[in-house]
C-alpha cells in the first residue's frame, strides 16, 4: 500500500515502526492534508475498541506519517508526538484548493 523513500525508511527504524505498524496507522488515523502533504496522526479514540487493551496498539498512539499528496503511495517521514503532535498538524496551512489523490476531500471555494 505504501513505498519508503530513503528517508522514510530511516526515520521508521530510528522510531522502530514496523512496515506493520505504519499499514496499522494508515487504516486506522485520521487523515489531514497540511502544508501540501497527506498527513496521517493515530489519536487514542481512533483505536478500535477491541485493540486498546493492547500494549503494541496503545504504544502506536501519537504516531504520525507524512505521505506526498503527489503520489499517495510515497512515504516521507515518520513521527511521533503523544503529547502535541495533533496541535502542531493542526497549526500548519491548510491548502483547501487542492486535492491530493492520497487524500480525497472536497475543495473548499469561498
Amino acid at each position: 500500500m505504501f513505498q519508503h523513500t530513503s528517508h522514510s525508511a530511516s526515520r521508521s527504524a530510528h522510531r522502530g515502526l514496523s512496515d506493520d505498524d505504519i499499514e496499522y496507522v494508515l487504516y486506522h488515523g485520521t487523515r489531514y492534508y497540511r502544508d501540501g502533504a497527506c498527513i496521517y496522526f493515530l489519536r487514542q479514540r481512533d483505536l478500535p475498541p477491541s485493540d486498546r487493551r493492547f500494549a503494541w496498539a496503545s504504544a502506536l498512539v501519537g504516531t504520525a506519517l507524512v505521505l506526498s499528496a503527489d503520489d499517495s503511495r510515497s512515504l516521507i517521514t515518520a513521527w511521533r508526538n503523544r503529547r502535541n503532535g495533533l496541535k502542531n498538524i493542526r497549526h500548519k496551512p491548510d491548502h483547501r484548493t487542492r486535492n491530493g489523490p492520497g487524500c480525497a476531500r472536497q475543495a473548499v471555494t469561498d
